[in-house]
Formats: C-alpha cells, structure tokens, sequence
C-alpha cells in the first residue's frame, strides 16, 4: 500500500504575532516553541513509514526560506510547489490533487498547515492510520481535536451518527463562537475543534472541485500544465493568478456530502497568537513565559520575548513584551488576538517593519542593513559554508566589498580574486559579480552600496545555483 502523502500549507503571514512573523518571514519560519522553527517541526513530523516524500505548498516570496530550512534538517527530501501568487487554499489544494492525480489519481493525501504544535505526534500518526479505510473509500476526512476548554479562536465542527469504528459523518460547521456559545459546544460533547487538516484521495478531492468549484480546478490545472518543473521545484504559471480567492472549507468543506470527522486527542495548538503560545510555553513559579535575555522584577503570568537586547520588565502582570531589532511591542495579553490589527495598520501605511526584517534570510546566508541614507546603504553579508550568490549585475548601484572574516572567491567581470580578512574590492555599476564562501567557516563582509536606486528589485540575475532565474 502506498505511503500517504503529507502536503504542508505553508502560506500565511501569521500577523497576530507581529513582530517576530513577518509577510516576508512568517511564524512558521520562527522558533516560536521549542529549538527549531514551526516548519522543520512539521516536515519531521511526517518523517515516519507511514508517509512518503512530502509536498510543501509554499508562496514564490517564500520559497527560498523553506529550501533553506529543509537544507539545514539531518535527512529527507521534499518537493516544492510554488505558488507565483497567493489565492488562499482552495486553488493551492487544487494544483496539488492535480500534481498527485498525474502519478495516482487514488493515491492519499494529507493536507496539514505547517504552522501547528502537536507534541504527541505518534497520537496524531495513530488517528491518520484509521482515518485511511474512510478515505480510500472516497469519503474527505477532517481531523477533530476533543476540546479542552471552551475556547473561542477556533472554529468547530459538529458531528453526527458513527460511519465506521473510528469516525463520525459530519452534521456541520460552528465558525468561531463567542464564549456563551463556546462553553454549550463543549458541554453538548458533540463538536470538535476544527484543525484545518484533511485527509482523501486525490481523486476525491478533484471531483469535489469539479462539482463544487469548477472555475477554481480550472484554473488550477491550466497552471500546472504551463508549469516550470525542476527536480525539486515545481514552479505554477501565471494562469493561477486568475484562480478565485477562496478557502478549501468554502469552496469544498462546507458543501460537500462526503466529509467524515476522526475525533483525535494529541497535545495540539494553532498557535496563532501570544497568548496561545504563553498557553503552551514553559513557565517559572509566577506563571511567566521567557524567552531570549530578559530580566523580570515582580512581574506575573506574562509572555517575554528578548531578540536583540536585554529586556527587563518590572511591576506588571498579563502583559506581552517582544523585541526584536527594530520594532518592540508591549501590550495585555488578554488583547493578544488584536495584534494582527495593528500589523495590518503599519501595512496600510507602508512601514517596513510591517514586512521586513532588518536581517534577511537567503538561500545562500544572511544580509542585515546597518544604515540607509541618502544614495547609500551599508549592510552586513553573511555567506554560509559552500554559500553562493547570484552571477548578477545591478544597473543603478555600485558596491564595495571588505571581507571581516573567512575567505571569499570574487567575480569582478573577467576577473577572478580570493579574499580574506581586510581586503576589499570594488564594483562598479553594470559590471557582472559574484561572491562565494570557499573556505570552512561563514563568511562575513561590509557592502558599501552607492547610487540612485538601492531596491533589491535592481539585481540582474544570469547565473544561479538556487533556481531563481523564472522563465515562465
């Protein structure tokens, strides 16, 4: 019997944990509980007998963080399709039963967001293995987590009469209710939180579309059949951007007659907010969560996260306090849920912070920019062990380059030098480049740029070890 399939969500822009997650780097690429991010948790996740080689949904302006995080876990390989724009999960979900059908229309998929904690995953594994007869008997399996409190940030599914030993016929949906309403769910002990994972065939789900939501499987599978296909990388076409915006649950869930609910108990959490990781998180004897350096005086039940710096707090309780190198949030942490408010208004006003990190993760390393002024930009570049740009050229900036530490091949035109520590080098605007760590330590270097326009748009790429040069 062929292993299931895991495909991992991996979009989403997690406002409600500004301003660690970020559009350009989501929560699922933090290390928000625990020593790895919410995404390598979940690709080990799957990394048992039961499943095959995963298949990870991810946004093009993401693509290149989960090839690097998927690079830096011990074993295991994952394929990649790449979304050229966001249109939430039906069309993402559409291209993938499209991408499967192709090998096995009847092969099982399991679709998971990669941003969920589940600390019990042979549980979770558990509850899979007996959802797989009502799949593979056509039926689309929604995965049910027994509620422990009557909480009002999920939304709930309600079930009917048994289809088999190990799950129910679904009767209906509860989008998130308010606490009234929450506390009657749980008494009632019929309806389970809605953990947004799905199991079925591709088949299944590609008729569901067909029936359901037509235009959104067209459009889907006239992108996968324009698509640019690598050995690791499957790169959607254009044509998804004229795909409808709509999620699975209301192009598919909420209509279909084919949905079944296994009831599963594993320590699971969308951690979606503050408070829901303060929920989750290790706490000292007065019931605070830290993170990073901090320093605490007389301060009670709060969430502290230090980045960049000592942060002390004193006096307080049920507050949140994160920093990080360029923006600090304080707050209650019973008003955590409304931080994504806040991050949609610095959105609406063009902050940076909104978006950016001051450091910036690549496939190849890191850049931090130190100062931005007036026709010039200073940035810290650290290139990884065998790290390697982009043969490029820019056509408003020129750059300086001079290596701190570890040794650096340049590219300057026909030129060819190895650098270390103290020397430097010149590029001129228009010429092509490149930089490469070939020693055995990471590379660290001052870029000194000058011109008219410094965007990272202004990058002319012709050669490049990480496949992003897009033809399509």
């Amino acid at each position: 019997m062929d292993n299931i399939i895991p495909v991992l969500m991996c979009g989403g822009s997690g406002t409600r944990l500004w301003p660690v997650s970020r559009s350009s780097e989501p929560k699922q690429f933090h290390a928000l509980s625990g020593d790895t991010s919410l995404f390598q948790q979940t690709v080990e996740r799957f990394r048992t007998d039961l499943y095959a080689e995963p298949l990870i949904i991810v946004n093009t302006n993401h693509r290149d963080l989960a090839l690097r995080e998927i690079g830096q876990l011990s074993a295991g390989t994952a394929r990649l399709l790449v979304e050229p724009c966001v249109r939430s999960t039906g069309p993402a979900i559409a291209a993938a039963a499209a991408l499967i059908a192709e090998e096995d229309p009847d092969r099982l998929m399991l679709v998971a967001p990669s941003d969920h904690l589940i600390e019990q995953s042979e549980v979770f594994s558990q509850a899979v293995a007996q959802a797989a007869a009502a799949a593979r008997q056509g039926q689309i399996v929604l995965f049910g987590i027994r509620p422990t409190h009557p909480e009002t940030g999920f939304g709930y599914i309600e079930t009917g009469e048994a289809f088999n030993e190990s799950s129910f016929k679904v009767s209906g949906f509860v989008e998130k209710p308010k606490r009234a309403d929450a506390e009657t769910l749980v008494a009632g002990g019929k309806h389970l939180w809605n953990s947004g994972i799905f199991m079925f065939t591709a088949r299944t789900i590609l008729e569901e579309l067909e029936r359901y939501a037509p235009e959104v499987l067209a459009c889907a599978r006239r992108a996968l059949s324009n698509s640019q296909r690598g050995n690791d990388t499957i790169r959607l076409a254009a044509e998804f951007d004229t795909a409808p915006v709509i999620s699975i649950d209301y192009a598919v869930m909420e209509r279909s007659e084919r949905l079944v609910c296994v009831p599963v108990a594993p320590e699971w959490r969308d951690l979606g907010s503050w408070s829901a990781l303060w929920d989750v998180g290790a706490k000292d004897g007065n019931g605070n969560v830290l993170r990073g350096d901090t320093i605490l005086q007389d301060v009670r039940d709060s969430y502290v996260h230090g980045n960049s710096r000592l942060v002390a707090v004193m006096g307080v309780e049920k507050v949140v306090v994160i920093d990080t190198a360029d923006a600090v949030l304080v707050g209650s942490l019973d008003q955590a849920q409304n931080v994504g408010r806040l991050a949609a208004e610095l959105a609406a006003a063009k902050r940076p912070e909104a978006s950016l990190h001051r450091k910036v993760r690549r496939p190849w390393g890191s850049y931090e920019s130190l100062r931005v002024g007036e026709s010039f930009q200073v940035k810290h570049i650290i290139v990884d062990v065998a790290g390697r740009l982009s043969l490029q050229y820019h056509h408003h900036r020129s750059e300086h380059w001079t290596v701190v530490s570890g040794t650096a091949r340049v590219t300057v035109g026909d030129n060819v030098s190895v650098m270390t520590a103290n020397q430097s080098v010149y590029i001129p605007k228009g010429d092509v480049h490149r930089l490469e760590n070939i020693g055995d330590e990471e590379l660290h270097l001052i870029e000194v740029q000058c011109g008219t326009y410094l965007g990272e748009d202004d990058i002319v790429r012709l050669e490049d070890q990480y496949d992003r040069i897009v033809t399509i």
